[in-house]
């Protein structure tokens, strides 16, 4: 037993413990993949603490601990790749070019020097991988880079040097995990730059790792410190890039419905305010539209809060859709809504406008299983016609809103105020 590997065993087992009390606040199928991937490497690094101090490592071990690297390695993976893409793509993708790789390293581990053997495993890798580059990932440079690897090893193996075939193909795996998630995560993310470093020394060390114990086996325990070293500079950066996107979803919140995802009235203040700005400077006309939702409350008594937070929502789409790009549409609370649209050239842009939003409510949507149609009361101001700043624009339009709540109700779905209100 190497009793020189159990602080970095330790080592490894607290920060995987303190990832998984990470996870618990942060819930999601690639922070699943990741814990996965370094509970693999953590009885990698078990195994690896029972090998003999000299000599040649009993075979089960040296199996579990090669086919752990393979494993975690093909997790790793499946962590970074796409989430969107489907979930049977995705798996067959990383299953089919993980089983002829898999029965290479436990060959190897068996301690199987034939190269003889391992042909048909190097030729079948070879088909199943480009078939599946262009078949599923639709993507002929990963063809191209996948007939590259495996003709790589094979002339390793018909040269006698399986040693370096089998580590080269696991320095292959671990870099390709490093480019995914370079790909994946978020560009100024500091979780992402430990992540990538900590699997392109993984990589690089599997490529050292044959020469080093052919040519220096007087620096292996030095190149297994530095071996161990990237699992915790990974799983730090996990742990990074878990708590960053936790900060990153707490910002988002303090501005954002969490029930439509809108912009609240915090944002939305600062937005009105900015377009204000840019339509003085221009000259031009802003729109400041309210839409209130007509008898939200009996929605909620009569078919329950569940259908009224579908009603909101689908309120939410159908006015995200019906606005331009340089447009905002806010929750400001309730069943309250608010537009502010700017560069209108005219009253009559204003009233086509809140026509178009109008007729977007209009439409019939399904709640509980039935068909209804939501009616709203909209009221709108003008700047710089009935106010100059944000807070007598809103107060405008709350006015010419709530002007209409207390008008009968009229045979219209939808009616808009653009009666005159005086100015606050």
């Amino acid at each position: 037993m190497n009793y020189a590997f159990l602080p970095d065993l330790f080592a490894l087992a607290i920060l995987i413990f303190i990832l998984a009390l990470v996870h618990r606040r942060h819930s999601d199928a690639r922070a699943d993949a990741w814990l996965v991937g370094l509970f693999f490497t953590l009885v990698e690094a078990g195994a690896h603490t029972l090998y003999p101090q000299h000599g040649i490592p009993d075979r089960i071990l040296h199996v579990v601990v090669l086919d752990c690297y393979l494993i975690a390695g093909l997790v790793f993976n499946w962590a970074a790749t796409d989430q969107d893409r489907p979930l049977r793509d995705r798996l067959l993708s990383i299953s089919l070019n993980g089983l002829t790789l898999l029965s290479v390293t436990s060959i190897y581990g068996w301690n199987v020097r034939v190269p003889q053997i391992y042909m048909p495993f190097i030729i079948a890798g070879m088909v199943i991988g480009v078939a599946n580059s262009l078949v599923i990932r639709a993507d002929w440079r990963l063809a191209m880079a996948q007939i590259a690897a495996w003709l790589s090893m094979g002339v390793l193996i018909s040269q006698g040097r399986i040693r370096e075939a089998v580590y080269w193909s696991l320095a292959c795996v671990y870099l390709t995990a490093a480019v995914n998630f370079y790909k994946r995560l978020p560009g100024k993310s500091t979780g992402r730059l430990a992540i990538v470093t900590g699997f392109g020394i993984w990589a690089f060390n599997f490529l050292l790792h044959p020469w080093i114990i052919s040519r220096y086996p007087q620096y292996a325990d030095i190149a297994s410190h530095v071996w161990n070293m990237q699992k915790s500079l990974i799983s730090i950066g996990m742990i990074l890039v878990m708590l960053e996107e936790q900060v990153t979803n707490n910002e988002w919140l303090a501005l954002h419905d969490e029930l439509t995802g809108l912009p609240n009235r915090r944002l939305f203040a600062s937005r009105l305010s900015n377009a204000i700005q840019y339509c003085d400077r221009r000259n031009t006309n802003l729109a400041l539209v309210v839409v209130d939702v007509n008898d939200f409350k009996s929605i909620n008594d009569t078919m329950g809060h569940l259908a009224g937070d579908q009603v909101l929502r689908e309120v939410s789409m159908a006015l995200r859709r019906n606005i331009r790009a340089a447009d905002t549409v806010a929750r400001l609370g309730g069943d309250e809504f608010i537009i502010v649209a700017s560069d209108m050239s005219t009253e009559g842009s204003v009233e086509r406008f809140v026509s178009s939003l109008r007729n977007a409510i209009e439409r019939p949507i399904i709640v509980n299983e039935q068909a209804m149609v939501v009616t709203a009361s909209v009221g709108y101001a003008i700047f710089p016609r009935d106010a100059r700043d944000a807070t007598r624009l809103l107060r405008v339009a709350d006015q010419r809103m709530y002007a209409l709540k207390r008008r009968p109700v009229s045979s219209a779905p939808l009616e808009v105020v653009v009666s005159s209100v005086g100015q606050a």
